[in-house]
């Protein structure tokens, strides 16, 4: 096969499996590409700790991953018993070595993502998209993955954090705030793709990506009365992977975006710009930064992602390209690259969350395909 022609099925497979579909791939489309997903722990240095594969021998596929209190995490995602078949939301546990605790399966329809928040009482709230557009499921589930409750509702749910006395904040075609069991505090019709507390009790709201063009930022008051919103990007194959209120009360959106001008051999160039709004949503600085999606601040005011290095350049890039391996990559707070790490993961690799845990290393969730 040619460089260019491997590439572009690689590109093509990381996209789709990005969606949560499956392909069908070989002489006659009679094979199709299955996934599984690996779990790793990296110490501050990037060292490898652990490693756990979870292999149902079924279509495992994760959309989200949590660090527990107990020093273990909670991956959500969804399992299908074949090519084709319904996607079923998924909670797997593993304890703080990696080790699974439980796996279950939710008795609930089946899903495009799934998003996890855990609750005071050691449980968890899960978020659930049904349907991309205007259908969604919230449930609780305790500490050994037992239902507890479980409500549908008229908004794809894309994003849910815990924010205090037992409360959540949900993200998706309807911004919701609800309280442990579920009861609906506050319905806000304003669709989001994600939310971040503010420190004076109000919220901030990220939208972008599909079916948005813009992508852009609204800052509300705890009474979820809309302050101001400001656009971030002017692109529409862009879109905002963090937003951080540094201790001076300011946003620093980080906006990721595509720009097929600078494409090489059929592998995107993406880049990111670091935009700080003011108290008042007005832009008091905007510089270029390498970051790519996914990524998450770090404790020293920094970033760390999963990418790939784009040819030839210092630039990364999210799509796979020939002899390429996947990289951490850490910034410091000014921006500048201070570790880049090959995970020694190669093609038919999808990176889909990594976050920093409490003792300062990272755990990453990619979803690879057999």
């Amino acid at each position: 096969m040619r460089p260019a022609i491997l590439v572009l099925s690689v590109l093509a497979f990381l996209f789709i499996i990005g969606l949560g579909i499956m392909i069908t791939v070989g002489s006659g489309g009679h094979g199709y590409v299955s996934t599984d997903i690996l779990v790793s722990k990296y110490d501050s240095s990037g060292g490898n700790i652990w490693s756990t594969t979870i292999n149902s021998g079924k279509d495992d596929y994760a959309t989200a991953v949590i660090e527990t209190s107990d020093g273990g995490y909670a991956i959500a995602g969804w399992i299908a018993d074949r090519h084709g078949s319904p996607n079923y939301p998924r909670v797997i546990r593993l304890d703080s070595a990696g080790g699974k605790l439980w796996d279950r399966t939710l008795d609930l329809p089946a899903v495009y993502s799934v998003e996890i928040a855990e609750a005071p009482d050691g449980g968890f709230v899960v978020a659930q998209n049904i349907n991309n557009f205007d259908s969604g499921t919230i449930s609780k589930i305790d500490a050994d993955g037992r239902p507890v409750w479980n409500r549908t509702t008229g908004s794809a749910f894309r994003d849910i954090i815990a924010t205090g006395n037992g409360r959540f904040a949900l993200a998706g075609s309807g911004t919701l705030l609800i309280d442990g069991n579920g009861t609906t505090i506050r319905d806000l019709p304003i669709p989001s793709t994600s939310i971040l507390p503010a420190t004076d009790g109000g919220f901030y709201l990220e939208q972008s990506g599909v079916p948005y063009t813009i992508a852009s930022v609204f800052r509300l008051d705890e009474n979820g009365t809309v302050i101001w919103k400001r656009p971030v990007g002017s692109s529409e194959s862009g879109k905002i992977t963090s937003l951080h209120e540094n201790s001076q009360g300011d946003l620093e959106v980080v906006y990721t975006f595509w720009d097929p001008k600078k494409d090489k051999d059929l592998v995107m160039y993406m880049e990111s710009d670091l935009v700080t709004l003011g108290k008042d949503g007005n832009t008091s600085g905007t510089r270029s930064i390498v970051a790519v999606d996914p990524l998450c601040r770090t404790t020293d005011g920094g970033y760390a992602f999963l990418a790939y290095p784009f040819p030839d350049s210092a630039a990364y890039t999210t799509l796979a390209h020939a002899d390429s391996t996947l990289h951490m990559v850490r910034l410091s707070p000014q921006g500048a690259v201070i570790q880049d790490k090959s995970l020694n993961l190669r093609q038919w690799i999808a990176p889909k969350e990594i976050i920093q845990t409490r003792d300062g290393g990272f755990v990453t969730v990619v979803v690879t395909g057999s």
